[in-house]
């Protein structure tokens, strides 16, 4: 009887479901930064996104790093977030 929780417990961590979901982190060029303000609106923008973990935003490089769990949020999803705020952005090839 008490193998039972356990099958349940190891099949729940195998599903599909728990398999699908990833953590994935991304680049993505940004535009329209001019002053040090810039970068903590762009974080902002993005981090309200579903599934964003961390966002990190360089004023230098016009970058912004984000790790997210791309089974809740696609690349789309981030470069609308800081598009929609005015900083126009794109995947960094």
């Amino acid at each position: 009887m008490a193998r039972l929780p356990i099958f349940l417990a190891l099949a729940f961590l195998v599903s599909p479901h728990a398999a699908s979901a990833a953590e994935r982190t991304v680049t993505l060029t940004v535009d329209n930064m001019y002053c040090e303000a810039c970068p903590y609106m762009v974080k902002k923008a993005i981090e309200h996104v579903s599934g964003v973990s961390k966002v990190t935003v360089s004023f230098k490089d016009k970058t912004a790093v984000v790790v997210f769990d791309d089974a809740k949020a696609g690349v789309k999803d981030l470069t609308s977030a800081a598009t929609n705020a005015g900083f126009p952005s794109a995947l960094k090839s």
